[in-house]
């Protein structure tokens, strides 16, 4: 198992998850944000370059084909 780390931030605003929804609220919250001295956070439970709505890639992909576990390869899913 890997070795997670306990992060404390404080924050003005926090966003939960890292959807296009989510996503587009952090940019224009930070935006807003800047002017007023204010801190914006967006926290997702994976990596948001290949998670979620907005990339649906890599993570996503090894997940359902199951090339993490060795049950499928890249050109099984493409196949």
């Amino acid at each position: 198992m890997a070795n997670f780390e306990t992060v404390e931030v404080s924050t003005d605003l926090l966003i939960l998850g890292g959807g296009f929804s989510a996503c587009g609220v952090a940019t224009e919250a930070a935006y807003w944000a800047k002017k007023n001295g204010l801190k914006v956070t967006l926290v997702d439970k994976a990596a948001l370059d290949r998670s979620g709505a907005v990339a649906m890639g890599l993570s996503a992909i090894n997940q359902y084909v199951g090339v993490k576990d060795g049950e499928n390869t890249c050109e099984d899913y493409v196949r």
